[in-house]
Parts: structure tokens; sequence; C-alpha cells
């Protein structure tokens, strides 16, 4: 099991490591693991100051990590340059709630920075079903990680759950150095 203190960790070291291998990597800003709740209770009123020292608009991708009923972790993804908002979950649940409420925040979001009206009617907004799928009920934050992890390098979506332990090795040694 992955706790949030963790997942927000890791979300800070994918936004650091896009910031290091700028003009390599997509531009990433990744949101923290309080936004998701704080977005569905309150709107963009209740979270409008979170993002007011970066602009949004500015990334190519936004890992937003999701915590559904306490027990399980997904990712959803807004990928600014192919204009989509994807949600992912390794048990292939959908969650339209959080896919409406990210496209609704991206609109009211524009109107503060960069203070114009930000069309999504042409992105595509889907829970994506064609992903790896976990088998236990232990490695839905290593999957939601590396959704994130695989996205924001540019990289195909391929790995499986047989990989889970390798991962988590692998997270744990990039939390305890600092860097992915």
């Amino acid at each position: 099991w992955l706790n949030d203190e963790v997942i927000n960790f890791y979300m800070s070291l994918l936004t650091e490591r896009s910031e290091k291998r700028s003009g390599v990597l997509p531009a990433t800003y990744a949101i923290n693991t309080f936004f998701v709740p704080r977005l569905l209770q309150a709107g963009h009123a209740g979270i409008k100051r979170w993002t007011r020292k970066v602009d949004l608009f500015s990334k190519d991708i936004i890992p937003v990590p999701v915590h559904c009923n306490g027990v399980h972790w997904c990712m959803a993804i807004i990928h600014l340059r192919n204009k989509t908002i994807r949600y992912y979950d390794s048990k292939g649940k959908p969650n339209r709630p959080v896919l409406d409420a990210l496209e609704k925040y991206l609109r009211e979001e524009s109107i503060f920075k960069p203070k114009k009206q930000f069309d999504t009617s042409d992105f595509v907004i889907e829970s994506v079903q064609n992903i790896p799928r976990q088998l236990d009920g232990s490695d839905c934050g290593i999957f939601s990680c590396m959704f994130a992890e695989y996205i924001t390098c540019d990289v195909p979506i391929t790995f499986t759950q047989s990989e889970m332990l390798y991962f988590r090795k692998k997270m744990a040694l990039e939390i305890v150095d600092g860097e992915l």
C-alpha cells in the first residue's frame, strides 16, 4: 500500500525531473493527492490558490492522483498538448465525476490564468479501458504512479502486474535518492 505522502513525493519527483530535463521530456506539473477531494467538495474557488505560482497552461502534462473511497489509487492525466483528459484505473472503473470536475477546473482556471477562456470542446475526455490491470488488492498506488511515469516520459504503457515488485523497489530507491 502507498499512502498519500509517498504518492505526493513521487509526483514532486515527476515535476522536478521535467524541470531538469526541459526540452527533452514533456513539461510536467504534478498535482497533489488533496487536490481532487477539495475540487469535488468546493470547486475551483476551494483550490484556485493552490496553483497560483504555476501556469498550468504552459505545461504539456498534468498528472492528478485520485484516491477513490479512501482505499484505491487511480491517476487522471490532463494532457494539454494532446488535448485529452484521461482517467486511469487499474481496476477498470470509470470516474466521470472526476473527469468532469477536471474539465470544469481548466475552464475556470483559465479565467484567472492566462485570463482567456480555455476551450475544451475538442478534448477527448475518457476513462481509459485498454490499460494494464491489477490482479491483487495492494498495487493500485504503484500502478497509478507508473501510469504517470510512463505518460510523462512519452512512452507507451506496456507494464504488467508481474512487474509491480520491481517498480515498488525502483520507486523506493528513487524516493531515497530524491531523484528519478
